[in-house]
């Protein structure tokens, strides 16, 4: 392997007659190598690499030539759409090329949720019922079954134009209507392009679903696989949890319901079982509204309440267990997939119920109008990782930022691998040279009243400076709508393009902008902390209003502090901290996307100055120079 690895990376080796100008980079030779080792041993590798070694191509190399070479399969997991994009388009055609010239044929196939694809047989179905209509939106079928049957385009993305949600979802093949798979089945052909793929390209979100299913039933939508690598994999323990959380709502069980008893099966029995059948769900409806009547009047004003007691819920999961039951021994056709979702329904009543695992948090959830929820999550990724998958085959697992201080303990406490090899490779950026990081001196503490008001100021004085090109990344959707609120009317006046994220908003246009337009400046949360990737000078500041820690009002990291707190431990500095560099080291690598990259990070929160802890922070970010005067921005911005 190692010899390969010079031969694809070396001076004069494959990959220099694949892209001109290309000089070996040691990081990346190294990321390879360790790569390479951790698949042949069966090893689990831990890898931070900074932005700018390479590490994807550095990864995709030996993971191909281990896959072609031992007829393996591997799952590359990212998080963001972009590294996924990226990772098809460019990388794996090259590492294809590479292999080529070894004689080695690599086949890959990316794969997303069912939802993202296009259902041949829905789309079939509605252009013929449009056929003699004059609608745009029959206009707009008309298009997309042209470019289907012409170019085979079986994706939303892949059509090149946008189509709104209510259309999309007739023609997604997230159900289908078709009792027998027609020939021409997307999804049938991307099945059997995922068997024969070496290397299957998907996100975290999708690995982890597939991961439930293989838990509960053996088998998964993806095929038998024989490693794993994660790129952005500091993004693992929040998907994971997400996708992993059970919810249980009354609305859901009616819903089920409702489906059931139209189907025309149904419709199809006798008065006597029907009736018999409706008091049966009369009666689990009735019981299951006192339940959840009962957790609201204990809730009272509260919007959620981690639950700490047992809900006594034997008898209406028996009900339910009992309904079930009385429609399969009917032998009711077509109705099999409501009865399995509302046995999982069911389950997940009972387990919340049960109460009884406490590595899981389990909590209840008022929405409007007192609409209550229930809601059981794992507390960390290593209650459902680390058998399952860590037990099952190596993994791989690389980020630029993992590491807390130089040490993978945190993270790998958390996600629940134990038996690891691990490297820390550095940047090739010159942070001392092209960057500086700024925490002005006349900053209020980041609770005060003042505080909002101080943001405005400060972003106005900083525009002063930079002309634009500004990332401001707030932790509170909140703060940032006030903060826009009465920033607006400075930019309006002065010609600044200024782009504000809002649910359902077009990020890569908001990126586009940033990246064309040397006016924009761009407040974002949440997302933009990751995966915004503006190299060159389109990008000169990037502004943090607050240091990014866990609020401590959502249920799950409520949960945690509960829970270490009951172990005599500090909260802060074995949670709220670590969760916070790794953020913080997210958000601050927004800048330097190239080599050609200048410019400051301003950390307005006056906390890096005045607690104790201020030096860690400081010496978990990249060595750059520091001011705690904003004027001496002057000093690093490009001309």
């Amino acid at each position: 392997m190692e010899d390969f690895i010079l031969r694809a990376l070396g001076e004069g080796g494959y990959l220099s007659k694949l892209v001109d100008g290309y000089s070996p980079r040691p990081p990346q030779i190294h990321i390879s190598t360790k790569v390479g080792l951790a698949l042949e041993e069966g090893r689990h590798l831990l890898c931070e690499a900074g932005t700018g070694t390479g590490k994807s191509l550095g990864y995709l190399i030996p993971a191909a030539k281990w896959a072609v070479s031992n007829n393996k399969t591997v799952i590359v997991c990212t998080h963001t759409i972009p590294l996924m994009t990226q990772i098809v388009n460019v990388e794996l055609p090259r590492v294809q090329q590479i292999l080529k010239m070894e004689k080695l044929n690599l086949r890959y196939q990316l794969v997303k949720g069912k939802s993202h694809y296009i259902c041949r047989k829905k789309l079939e179905d509605l252009w013929q019922e449009m056929l003699r209509s004059a609608s745009e939106e029959a206009k707009l079928v008309q298009r997309i079954y042209n470019k289907v049957n012409r170019e085979m385009i079986n994706d939303r993305t892949g059509l090149g134009f946008d189509i709104e949600d209510r259309l999309w979802m007739k023609i997604s093949a997230s159900s289908c209507p078709a009792i027998t798979k027609p020939d021409n089945c997307l999804l049938e052909d991307l099945k059997e392009k995922m068997h024969k793929a070496h290397i299957i390209v998907t996100n975290h979100a999708y690995f982890f679903s597939d991961l439930i299913m293989r838990k509960k039933t053996g088998n998964g939508s993806l095929p038998d696989y024989d490693a794993v690598i994660f790129d952005e994999a500091h993004e693992i323990e929040d998907v994971c949890c997400q996708i992993f959380e059970k919810v249980v709502d009354v609305n859901r069980f009616e819903d089920l319901f409702e489906h059931l008893f139209k189907r025309e099966s149904f419709n199809d029995l006798d008065r006597r079982t029907q009736l018999m059948l409706t008091q049966l769900r009369q009666s689990f409806q009735r019981k299951l509204d006192e339940i959840y009547a009962g957790v609201g009047q204990k809730m009272g004003k509260e919007a959620f309440r981690l639950l700490e007691e047992k809900i006594d819920v034997s008898e209406v999961c028996k009900m339910m267990g009992e309904f079930i039951d009385k429609i399969r021994s009917l032998n009711v056709r077509g109705v099999s997939d409501l009865l399995d979702k509302m046995h999982e329904l069911n389950d997940a009543l009972d387990f919340i119920g049960e109460n009884s695992k406490r590595s899981w948090a389990y909590w209840a959830k008022v929405h409007h109008r007192n609409h209550v929820t229930l809601h059981a999550a794992p507390l960390f990724p290593k209650v459902v990782l680390a058998k399952g998958l860590f037990d099952q085959v190596p993994v791989i697992l690389t980020s630029a930022t993992m590491s807390t201080n130089g040490s993978f303990a945190f993270f790998a406490g958390r996600i629940g691998v134990k038996d690891y090899d691990s490297t820390i490779v550095g940047s090739p950026f010159d942070y001392e040279r092209k960057t500086m990081i700024i925490c002005p001196d006349d900053a209020p503490d980041p609770d005060s009243p003042k505080f909002n008001q101080y943001v405005v100021e400060k972003l106005e004085e900083i525009l002063l400076y930079s002309g634009g090109r500004t990332l401001v990344l707030f932790t509170s959707f909140d703060s940032m709508t006030r903060v826009a609120q009465k920033f607006q009317p400075y930019c309006i006046d002065r010609g600044f393009n200024l782009l504000v994220q809002y649910p359902g908003c077009d990020r890569e246009d908001i990126i586009r902008q940033l990246k064309t337009n040397p006016r924009s400046v761009v407040l974002g949360c949440s997302s933009f902390w990751t995966g915004v990737d503006v190299a060159g000078d389109a990008l000169t500041t990037v502004v943090i209003v607050k240091l990014p820690f866990p609020h401590p009002d959502e249920p799950l990291i409520k949960a945690q502090i509960e829970l270490l707190e009951k172990a005599k431990r500090s909260s802060f500095f074995d949670y709220m901290l670590p969760k916070m560099l790794i953020k913080l080291k997210q958000g601050f690598g927004r800048l330097n996307r190239s080599v050609h990259c200048q410019g400051a990070v301003i950390i307005l929160d006056n906390r890096l100055r005045t607690k104790r802890y201020g030096a860690l922070i400081k010496k978990s970010l990249p060595k750059c120079r520091y001011s705690e005067k904003l004027e001496d921005i002057v000093h690093i911005l490009p001309v």
